[in-house]
């Protein structure tokens, strides 16, 4: 919009024009009148660039760095994706790869999964899991293509100083384990396959750890377990966590010991391995699997409840957090992994339809 003083000069220099229009001749009254013109619009021009450079300038780069923002991923959505890529059942590209391209995908999906499990939110239990899947997975492609294959890592709590995952989260950590320890324990003394003193001894020292670290003044360990299941069924025995799977009973002990990471740890919520794999399994087949009571749930529920009441007494002693770190919740997960990852060595099946019930 014009300004009074801009109208203002307007009539002044059109009052000027007419005055030099009436002394000079008419060619000349022309000449000025043109050249007169031209200048208006090189200043009309110049003016228009005066207003439009500030907002090229300064506006567009603002809007850039905006758009440049909204289109990052943060760690848990990054993670996922790159997880996704790797996991045959939630891929849709994975089939059509070469075989050494799903080796190299589905083993770094391994990692990927851990980073899910700590950084996203309600993701604990399905991010351990499937870790261990697509671990498993990749192990197997590389020893189809003949090169160097991941195993699972060795559980060690030597050189943790804390985890602040809270009392009674790892007081029923420290039962799981001192639990599946002391199973193998009675199965390597009756000659079974694959059940070692050294692995019970592995289980029995996480125990004892995970107590330690714990701060809780009761000790959830107990100095024997029923042996019944275990007599009766060494070789192989049903899942009571899932009905209807039967696998190696060493398999189903190192299972059961991950799914009580995740139960303790709120493993049971929409997106992870469901009501039986997370929650019913560690409390369910606990003592069926890990330490073969007489009747799957009803025998571990006893345990489980033991381990709850006793960190719960003295959750409040020992200062629990509501939410773990985030180094916390990747511990604990690669530990859940490695246990189930091992399960599934010892031929506890692998499938979505087993896991994630």
């Amino acid at each position: 919009m014009q300004t009074l003083r801009d109208s203002a000069v307007g009539v002044r220099a059109g009052d000027l024009a007419a005055a030099v229009a009436r002394l000079l001749p008419h060619h000349e009254s022309r000449r000025t009148s043109r050249r007169t013109r031209r200048m208006s619009r090189l200043a009309a021009i110049a003016t228009a660039c005066a207003l439009v450079a500030p907002l090229a300038g300064c506006a567009a780069p603002h809007l850039e760095s905006r758009n440049a923002d909204a289109s990052k991923l943060g760690t848990c959505e990054s993670a996922y994706l790159a997880a996704q890529t790797g996991t045959p059942a939630l891929s849709d590209g994975y089939a059509a790869m070469p075989a050494m391209m799903r080796y190299l995908v589905t083993r770094a999906a391994g990692e990927a999964w851990i980073t899910v499990a700590s950084a996203c939110t309600s993701r604990f239990a399905e991010g351990a899991m499937r870790s261990a899947q697509v671990s498993y997975a990749a192990e197997t492609l590389g020893a189809a293509l003949g090169v160097a294959s991941p195993t699972p890592p060795t559980v060690d709590y030597g050189e943790v100083v804390r985890l602040d995952a809270g009392a009674d989260a790892l007081s029923a950590m420290s039962l799981a384990e001192d639990r599946a320890g002391f199973a193998l324990e009675v199965l390597a003394a009756r000659g079974v396959d694959n059940a070692t003193l050294a692995a019970s001894d592995n289980h029995k020292t996480a125990a004892q750890r995970l107590f330690s670290l714990s701060g809780a003044s009761k000790d959830p360990r107990r100095k024997v377990y029923a042996v019944d299941q275990l007599i009766a069924h060494p070789d192989t025995i049903e899942d009571a966590a899932a009905p209807g799977v039967t696998a190696p009973t060493v398999a189903v002990i190192e299972m059961d010991c991950a799914r009580a990471y995740l139960d303790a740890m709120g493993g049971a919520d929409d997106g992870a391995t469901g009501d039986s794999a997370a929650g019913s399994g560690a409390a369910g087949s606990s003592e069926a699997a890990g330490s073969s009571g007489t009747s799957g749930s009803s025998g571990a529920s006893g345990s489980s409840s033991e381990a709850s009441d006793a960190g719960a007494s003295d959750s409040g002693a020992s200062g629990t957090t509501a939410s773990p770190s985030r180094k916390t919740l990747d511990w604990l997960a690669r530990m859940a992994a490695a246990r189930a990852w091992r399960a599934m060595e010892l031929g506890y099946p692998s499938a979505d339809s087993v896991l994630f019930r």
